[in-house]
């Protein structure tokens, strides 16, 4: 991976490239998010993705997602996250994509369960170089993990899987890929963070991001927590962040310190007070393209799949072009992010914040960006 000095994806790289807009017209996206798929083999009660039960309906095709990857290389795009709605490795030519983002020499990051994680695949993974593997766990054991995902012994075979990587980079004596965890914070598993920091030690885990729950259905609404439970979160999260911070791990939880941060269907996007790129809620649409499992696009994951489809016609021309895409940066300027962007994850406005701060010490060592052309 390059050095954060010179690795575009970096808040300081980022912001190179946004403030390029305003002079030298639209730049490629710096991150593409692909979707394969929304179908999945586990039944995480947290998850809001109902496409998860049903059979692959109107995904693109493996010959379009590995010309997408091609486009994005064209377009000077830096990194690919391959994730999705359901399980990215339920598609047999999810494989083959990631060996086509490492033939760019692209950044890749790797979200998923790790329950499909085969022997071959985590080979693959090191021999080319493959950037990092999130793992999705949600409690330290195996009573709560598998009980949130819903399929009995999905705990050991994601760790198993992990620590197979893991050992496989280091017999190879590489650096990658590098293992991270994500845990989405429940009324189950709210009292275990600091036991997740202990598990994520032993996986060898170098950051763990927590997130808050999103509840709209029945058994999202199920598992959030309650008031009492919310109020116990910051003492609880402060000694969890006391740990990581003893073990050398990253963490996301500074965000669980706040107790109003905790509700993510309530988040308050803050509106900066500076004009134009400077004070945008979200400069997402300025860097980073989600391409869902149909095609369509949108400029962040809360917002996906509302823009344009790309089945059909070129990624650099969606993200040009687009009506939708053109609308968000629009409203941004504006200060009037979309009403859904109250779905929005504080971990992903907390890594905009850098970028926009990245963005200001641009301006102030030189011109300010005028507004950027929708």
């Amino acid at each position: 991976m390059a050095s954060a000095r010179h690795d575009p994806t970096s808040p300081d790289g980022v912001a190179a490239r946004i403030a390029r807009w305003p002079t030298d017209g639209p730049q490629g996206p710096v991150t593409l998010e692909l979707y394969p798929t929304l179908t999945c083999n586990l039944d995480c009660s947290f998850c809001d993705t109902t496409d998860r039960h049903r059979k692959p309906v109107d995904e693109l095709s493996r010959e379009r997602l590995l010309s997408l990857v091609d486009e994005a290389a064209a377009m000077g795009v830096a990194r690919v996250f391959v994730l999705g709605g359901g399980e990215p490795l339920t598609r047999r030519d999810t494989p083959e994509v990631l060996a086509r983002i490492k033939h760019h020499g692209m950044q890749g990051v790797l979200t998923t369960n790790a329950t499909l994680l085969t022997a071959p695949l985590a080979r693959q993974l090191v021999e080319t170089g493959w950037d990092e593997v999130h793992v999705s766990i949600d409690g330290p054991t195996p009573a709560i993990h598998d009980r949130l995902r819903g399929q009995p012994g999905a705990f050991g075979r994601a760790v198993r899987a992990a620590c197979r990587l893991r050992v496989l980079r280091e017999r190879a004596g590489a650096l990658s890929p590098r293992l991270a965890l994500h845990f989405v914070l429940t009324n189950q598993n709210f009292t275990t963070l600091s036991e997740m920091v202990e598990l994520g030690r032993a996986i060898g885990a170098f950051r763990i991001d927590f997130d808050a729950l999103i509840a709209y259905t029945p058994a999202q609404q199920a598992l959030k927590l309650t008031a009492e439970q919310a109020a116990q979160v910051p003492d609880i999260a402060a000694r969890a962040q006391r740990r990581a911070g003893e073990l050398g791990i990253a963490t996301t939880l500074d965000h669980l310190l706040d107790p109003a941060r905790l509700d993510r269907g309530d988040t308050r996007v803050p509106i900066p007070p500076e004009p134009g790129l400077l004070g945008a809620p979200c400069l997402k649409a300025w860097h980073y393209l989600v391409v869902q499992a149909d095609g369509r696009t949108s400029p962040c994951c809360v917002l996906a799949g509302e823009g344009g489809s790309v089945r059909d016609k070129p990624l650099d021309v969606a993200w040009r072009t687009d009506p939708f895409l053109a609308a968000v940066r629009a409203g941004m300027q504006a200060k009037q992010p979309l009403p859904r962007c109250r779905e929005c994850s504080w971990n992903i406005l907390g890594h905009e914040a850098v970028i926009r701060r990245a963005l200001q010490a641009l301006a102030a060592h030189g011109p300010a960006p005028a507004p950027a052309s929708p």
